[in-house]
């Protein structure tokens, strides 16, 4: 039976996430990726060298959505497509030097706007918490 408290938690926690990120944007949001483009680029750099439709899978988004969104990437000099040495018929998606020092950028405020969320969290909170998260 699903646990609508967990379910509820979770939506609090994402929205929480969502709002300190959005509030502190202007401050790492250089390539105006949004938290879409942002997604789509931190999902490249845990899965590259990967296929669009595999990454279209993944973040259950349309083929077309994808598309449009990894050329807007492209455009930025964030991603880069390669052919698979597997099918040359198939592009591969990996990150630019560029991508890659977004994406830190990126996670060093994913991390900021945890910062304040998890403060009340004791140390063996927090190391419960990861242990937690690996799981999923």
């Amino acid at each position: 039976m699903a646990d609508v408290e967990v379910a509820r938690l979770m939506d609090r926690l994402m929205r929480r996430i969502h709002s300190n990120l959005n509030s502190a944007a202007s401050t790492f949001d250089h390539h105006q990726l949004g938290p879409a483009g942002g997604m789509l680029l931190l999902s490249v750099a845990e899965h590259a060298p990967i296929r669009a439709q595999r990454l279209a899978d993944l973040l259950a988004r349309d083929k077309a959505q994808i598309a449009r969104a990894v050329q807007a990437l492209e455009q930025k000099g964030l991603v880069t497509r390669h052919e698979s040495p597997d099918d040359g018929r198939a592009k591969l998606l990996c990150l630019t030097e560029e991508g890659q020092r977004t994406v830190e950028v990126l996670e060093r405020a994913v991390a900021s706007a945890l910062q304040d969320i998890l403060m009340p969290l004791s140390d063996e909170d927090h190391r419960l918490l990861k242990t937690l998260l690996r799981k999923l």
